[in-house]
């Protein structure tokens, strides 16, 4: 092909000579090549090239560059050039995960999990039978992220709360819509939905009514409990009701929404409920005062207690933060199915415990006493430690418990196994774990049943360390250990700042558990089993170090 350069508006000058004078967009050879002249100075001319300097297009000079498939590279409309998926991929980002926290410490959710979108919508992999990925009937599992169907016009959604089976999620304007196969009436509609549908309307939950936190529960031999928060503290539940846990005077459940009396005339700021047979409510309101209702053992209360009543044997001038319980497997006794415990964190740092602690493998205190600690006992609710953030209590008849640090650091106490109180031989006194490591944490969560346990933690830095239980890959450092000392890093490159989970932790290896974790950049890693692909693996192989998920 030829092109006459002076239909572009350019002239041909011919050889370059220094003493000639030159008007713009001449072009001459010199130095072997092609110059235009551009404000008096020769430049390389070739055509378009200007524009590349210019616009910020790319010209590679033959060096290869690459990103995920499907992605296409971009001008990111600054300075720099970036990798994008096309069509609606483009430019869509992770900013929210999941939140799987069931007040128990068996399990986190059903084998799924599901991201908020920077777009305000909701995407989800993994085990979509049910309803629970709230992508349509008829699925069964996905390996990659499906869009949550809502309908048109939907604000745009900002947290998700996972209940094992189903799934709550709010709008910006405190809508609560639900999706699963409405498990022991947890859907609040009294229906089973396959798509999301808003519970705002049923019940005593207002069409107006705005929505500020879901609570959920559930463990080893449990029930699916939920409940809401609205902007005014007023609390609602809905489902089971086993011993009156939630406050409404009797022991019959609802399909709807029902208003729980307390909250009428005390504001509940945050509220808790066990997912264990013996279930109680923990409602926290906005004094910091800590009310329960349920089995006598669960709430504290030594009797069943269907209306919410105050408990704070530590003194009503002590704010209650948060409540973790355990109500886990212990079958190598035929008669003692059902071990119990419960902690309290103060927000002064003090935590509280009581329940069980006389199983095969004691220690769970972290005080040196070793029985257990019912309403009953005089040491009833027994003070644990002080400087405590978080805390989680493992029972089932190997007693464990770990605790977050006011410091960052991380204590832990019990049972050994898979290394899961970071030593190689049970303690009963709380020591310091994971040094180097466990340092400057923000975040930490458990699992586990019988002798099975796992847990993760997120530093400040932006780095997690997983340990204990890592069949299936699930402490993500490599390695697909059975048992891990917390001495290594997840193995992601990218600066993390948050993770979540789902599956369960129950005895040993039979650990069916998946990290997801959330990186600054938006993106989203996996690693772990891969029941109904929630790692996101085609090949539904276990992930020893996060993978990423492509949305």
């Amino acid at each position: 092909m030829s092109m006459d350069i002076e239909t572009l508006g350019y002239r041909w000058k011919g050889i370059y000579s220094p003493y000639l004078a030159y008007q713009e967009r001449d072009v001459v050879f010199k130095d072997g090549g092609a110059y235009v002249i551009r404000g008096s100075t020769p430049q390389p001319f070739a055509l378009g090239q200007q524009d590349v300097i210019l616009k910020g297009h790319l010209l590679t000079g033959g060096v290869s560059v690459g990103g995920n498939a499907g992605m296409i590279l971009h001008s990111n409309g600054q300075s720099g050039m970036e990798f994008r998926f096309m069509q609606e991929r483009n430019g869509t980002i992770a900013i929210k995960l999941m939140d799987t926290l069931n007040c128990g410490s068996y399990t986190a959710s059903g084998y799924y999990m599901l991201a908020v979108m920077n777009g305000g919508d909701v995407r989800g992999w993994g085990n979509a039978t049910g309803g629970r990925l709230g992508c349509g009937a008829g699925d069964y599992a996905r390996a990659k992220p499906a869009r949550v169907a809502f309908p048109p016009g939907t604000p745009r959604i900002v947290s998700v709360k996972s209940n094992w089976l189903d799934t709550f999620y709010i709008d910006e304007i405190g809508g609560l819509w639900h999706s699963g196969p409405n498990s022991e009436n947890a859907s609040g509609t009294n229906s089973q939905n396959f798509i999301p549908r808003k519970l705002n309307g049923f019940g005593d939950l207002g069409s107006s009514t705005r929505v500020a936190k879901v609570f959920t529960g559930y463990d080893y031999y449990g029930s699916q409990h939920q409940g809401c928060i609205d902007s005014n503290g007023l609390v609602y539940m809905w489902g089971l009701n086993q011993y009156g846990c939630c406050g409404w005077g009797d022991s019959n459940g609802s399909m709807y929404p029902k208003v729980v009396p307390l909250s009428v005339r005390y504001p509940i700021k945050d509220a808790f409920v066990s997912g264990g047979t013996y279930t109680a409510t923990y409602l926290i309101d906005i004094y910091g005062r800590l009310w329960t209702a349920g089995q006598g053992g669960s709430s504290g209360h030594n009797y069943d207690q269907p209306f919410h009543a105050m408990f704070m044997p530590w003194g009503e001038d002590k704010p209650v933060k948060s409540i973790r319980t355990s109500e886990t497997d212990a079958h190598w006794v035929a008669g003692s199915q059902y071990y119990r415990r419960f902690c309290v964190v103060l927000e002064n740092g003090s935590l509280y415990m009581w329940g069980d602690d006389s199983g095969q493998t004691n220690g769970g205190w972290g005080t040196g006493y070793t029985g257990d600690i019912w309403t009953s006992s005089a040491l009833f609710p027994y003070k644990c430690l002080d400087g405590v953030i978080d805390a989680f209590t493992i029972s089932g008849g190997y007693s464990r418990s770990v605790a977050l640090m006011q410091d960052g650091t991380v204590k832990a106490t019990g049972y050994s196994g898979y290394n899961f109180n970071g030593k190689s031989a049970d303690t009963t006194t709380w020591q310091t774990i994971g040094a180097g490591y466990l340092e400057g944490v923000v975040k930490l969560r458990c699992y586990g049943g019988m002798y099975g346990a796992t847990a993760m933690a997120l530093r400040s830095d932006g780095r997690a360390v997983g340990w204990g239980c890592g069949a299936n890959g699930t402490v993500g450092n490599g390695l697909g250990a059975s048992g891990n000392l917390p001495n290594s890093f997840v193995m992601l490159d990218r600066k993390i700042i948050d993770f979540s989970t789902s599956g369960y932790c129950s005895a040993g290896d039979d650990i069916v558990m998946a990290h997801h974790f959330l990186t600054t950049d938006g993106r989203v890693y996996t690693t772990g089993a891969a029941s109904n692909y929630m790692n996101g693996d085609t090949l539904g192989n276990a992930r020893n170090t996060p993978s990423q998920i492509i949305f």
